[in-house]
């Protein structure tokens, strides 16, 4: 049996360019994440959520997001973390986002194009 000691998120937006809809994209990207998710640790979980946050040109945002998250083993995270850093960039800039959030093992980091 496999110890899975870590958790790596991703949490998918659901506006563009600061607060316009992406109901559509936002479905597209988090099908995306959850294959990849899938495809490097084996699994993943999608968990809906509020988020706020304030943009330095639209000022305080509300939206929906799909937070995707997966359990993985210290050897699988170290395989694929690179590459989940790469997709989080390229989620920013198809959704056109100042920022995408990342969280692993608790500590967040906001991802930028």
């Amino acid at each position: 049996m496999e110890t899975l000691n870590n958790v790596i998120k991703i949490y998918v937006p659901s506006t563009t360019d600061g607060n316009r809809p992406a109901k559509r994209l936002q479905r597209k990207e988090t099908k995306r994440a959850s294959k990849y998710f899938c495809s490097y640790f084996g699994g993943a979980t999608e968990q809906p959520a509020n988020g706020y946050y304030i943009s330095n040109t639209k000022g305080l945002i509300r939206e929906k997001q799909n937070i995707i998250y997966s359990a993985c083993t210290d050897e699988a995270l170290t395989e694929h973390k690179s590459k989940i850093f790469a997709y989080a960039k390229r989620l920013c800039r198809r959704m056109r986002q100042e920022a995408v959030t990342l969280e692993i093992n608790g500590t967040m980091q906001f991802i930028e194009a």
